[in-house]
């Protein structure tokens, strides 16, 4: 099975992937892990969408079931035939205000 969870900041997203996969005992993966390159402070310097691409593509092959969490939006619509099923989690702009 491979789960990709979407939804806006504070929706839950993060949360609920990381307990889904470690529960199954699936990897775990995050969409700003791919998006974002590792900088101190972090996420100040944004990947190229195809290095996000294939990044991602390189950590789930060969895999056979997987989490990821997070949007994708504008960069990883040729992912979508990856995915066996795709979750968007919403929660009201209050509560994912009061969650960050």
């Amino acid at each position: 099975m491979k789960i990709h969870l979407l939804g806006p900041c504070g929706s839950g997203t993060s949360t609920l992937g990381r307990l889904l996969a470690q529960r199954r005992g699936w990897p775990w993966f995050d969409s700003d892990d791919f998006y974002w390159q590792p900088t101190d402070p972090p996420y100040t310097r944004k990947r190229r969408p195809a290095e996000r691409l294939a990044l991602l593509r390189r950590s789930v092959s060969g895999l056979e079931s997987w989490v990821l969490s997070g949007s994708m939006l504008g960069w990883g619509d040729g992912l979508r035939e990856l995915f066996d099923l795709m979750v968007y989690l919403y929660v009201g702009p209050e509560e994912r205000e009061r969650r960050r």
